[in-house]
């Protein structure tokens, strides 16, 4: 385990590297649902949806943003209107619902993220496969 100095020191090369990677994302040549004038808070619910491994609830979503129920459901209502998630039964809990994308969001989303990942590979090249699964986590 690293003593104090170093892993402060790293855990400032991982705030460069976040920081650079925002910059990075500032400039990218395109953004995703422009033409909605999305808020941050529902872009980042598009990609919680976009991007989990088990089903998303209104509940889980509030706990991932850090925001309440009641600020969860303004923006569910939100992406709703314009037609970017839809809400359906819990596969296993038929008393929850889960947030899905539409097909035009998962299409949105997914150009977008093609559009960055390559940008993003020349800034990575010197990383190896494993550094790059590493930083994914």
């Amino acid at each position: 385990r690293m003593t104090r100095a170093p892993r402060d020191a790293a855990i400032g090369r991982v705030l460069e590297g976040v920081v650079a990677a925002q910059r990075l994302l500032a400039n990218v040549r395109r953004r995703p649902f422009a033409q909605l004038q999305l808020s941050s808070s529902q872009l980042e619910t598009l990609y919680v949806v976009a991007h989990s491994s088990a089903p998303v609830t209104p509940g889980a979503l509030a706990a991932r943003l850090g925001v309440t129920a009641g600020a969860v459901t303004q923006l569910v209502e939100g992406l709703k209107r314009a037609e970017l998630v839809a809400q359906r039964p819990h596969p296993d809990d038929a008393r929850s619902r889960v947030l899905l994308l539409t097909d035009a969001a998962r299409r949105e989303v997914d150009r977008f993220e093609a559009q960055v990942i390559e940008d993003m590979r020349g800034h990575l090249a010197g990383l190896s496969d494993a550094e790059v699964v590493e930083l994914g986590r």
